[in-house]
C-alpha cells in the first residue's frame, strides 16, 4: 500500500509525500527482510529503486546513486537464484542508473550501465519477445542518445534505427501503445539527420513523427500535445539552419500556440517550455530584422525565466543570463551609435 501510495503521489508531483511513503516502505521491508530475507528482500529492492527515481527527479544525485546501487546488488543476488524472475529487474535498475549517469555527464558509467541493460534485454527478448522487445528498444534509444552526446554518430544511428524497426514491428500488433514510440524514435533520427546535414531525411522523420503525434493528440491532448510542440520546435530549428525562415516561422507559431495552451493548464510545468519557444522566435525575428517583435518575445521569455529562477536558480539562472545577453545584443543593433 505504501508503494502504491508513493507512486501515486509522485505522479501527482507531491514529492515530499511520495518520499515519506517510500521511506516508510523501505523501513518496513528492511525490518521484515531481517526475519525472512527470501520473502522480503525483493520489496527492499523495489523501495530502493522507487527512492532512487524520486531522488533522481529531485537532483539528489548521490542519494539516487546509492539507492540504485543497493537495489542492483540485491537484484543481482536474487537473479542468481531465480534469473527468470529477477533478471528483468536487474536490467531495469541498470537502465535507471544509466539515465542518472547520463543526466550528469558521467559518460563512461552511463555507457556501461546501458550496455549491460541492453545485453540483458536482448537475452530476455529471445525467450519472450512480446514482453521484452519494448524494453530492448527503450535501451537502444537511451544508448543512441548517449552515443549522440559523444558525437559517435554511426553508433547512434545504428541504435536509433534498430529501436525504430523494433517499435514499428510492435506497432503492427498494438498501434495504440507503440506508434507514439515510433514517433519518439523518428524524432531522435530527425535530430541526427539534422546534425549531419541530411535535410531531406530529417524533414521526412519529423513529418512522420508529427503526423503520429497529431493523431494521438486528438484523443489525448494533455499527453501528446507537448510531443507535437517539441517536434515543431525541432522542425523550426532545422528550417532556420537551412535559412527557410518563413517555414521556420510557421512551425514556431504553431508551437507557440500549443505552449500557451499548455501553460494555462499547468503553468509550473509548462511555462519554461513557453519561454524556450519565445526565445527561439526572438532569434528568428532578429534574423528577419523585426526588432520590435524580437524584443517582445525576449522580454516575455526573460520574465518567465526570472520567475522560474526564483524557485530553482541552479536550473534557470543560465537561461536568464542568456536572454539578457540577447536583449543587450538587440539594443546594440537598434542603437549602433551607442
Amino acid at each position: 500500500m505504501l508503494n502504491n501510495l508513493g507512486n501515486l503521489d509522485r505522479c501527482q508531483n507531491r514529492m515530499e509525500e511520495a518520499r515519506l511513503a517510500f521511506e516508510e516502505e523501505l523501513a518496513t521491508s528492511r525490518q521484515l527482510a531481517r526475519k525472512n530475507p527470501q520473502a522480503y528482500l525483493p520489496s527492499v529492492a523495489t523501495a530502493l529503486n522507487n527512492l532512487g527515481v524520486l531522488y533522481r527527479d529531485q537532483n539528489q544525485v548521490e542519494e539516487a546513486r546509492q539507492a540504485f546501487e543497493e537495489a542492483l546488488a540485491i537484484r543481482r543476488r536474487l537473479a542468481k537464484q531465480k534469473p527468470e524472475a529477477y533478471l528483468p529487474k536487474v536490467a531495469d535498475t541498470l537502465n535507471n542508473l544509466g539515465v542518472l549517469y547520463s543526466e550528469h555527464k558521467q559518460v563512461k558509467e552511463a555507457g556501461q550501465a546501458y550496455e549491460e541493460a541492453l545485453k540483458t534485454y536482448r537475452q530476455l527478448a529471445k525467450q519472450n519477445p512480446q514482453t521484452y522487445l519494448p524494453n530492448q528498444a527503450m535501451a537502444l534509444n537511451n544508448l543512441g542518445n548517449l552515443h549522440f552526446y559523444q558525437h559517435r554518430m554511426q553508433e547512434a544511428r545504428r541504435a536509433y534505427e534498430e529501436a525504430l524497426s523494433t517499435y514499428r514491428q510492435l506497432a503492427k500488433q498494438d498501434p495504440e501503445t507503440y506508434l507514439p514510440r515510433v514517433a519518439t524514435s523518428l524524432n531522435n533520427l530527425g535530430i541526427l539527420h539534422r546534425e549531419q546535414k541530411q535535410v531531406r531525411e530529417a524533414r521526412l522523420a519529423y513529418g512522420e513523427a508529427l503526423t503520429i503525434y497529431r493523431q494521438f493528440a486528438k484523443l489525448a491532448s494533455e499527453t501528446y500535445l507537448p510531443d507535437v510542440a517539441n517536434t515543431l520546435s525541432e522542425l523550426g530549428i532545422l528550417e532556420c539552419q537551412e535559412n527557410h525562415l518563413e517555414l521556420a516561422g510557421k512551425a514556431y507559431d504553431e508551437e507557440l500556440a500549443i505552449r500557451r495552451q499548455l501553460a494555462k493548464q499547468s503553468p509550473r510545468n509548462c511555462l519554461p517550455d513557453l519561454a524556450m519557444t519565445l526565445n527561439n522566435i526572438g532569434v528568428l525575428d532578429t534574423a528577419q530584422n523585426r526588432m520590435n517583435d524580437a524584443r517582445r518575445a525576449f522580454e516575455e521569455a526573460l520574465k518567465i525565466y526570472r520567475d522560474s529562477a526564483k524557485q530553482s536558480p541552479e536550473r534557470y539562472q543560465t537561461d536568464v543570463e542568456r536572454v539578457e545577453k540577447l536583449l543587450k545584443g538587440l539594443d546594440a543593433k537598434s542603437n549602433p551609435a551607442k
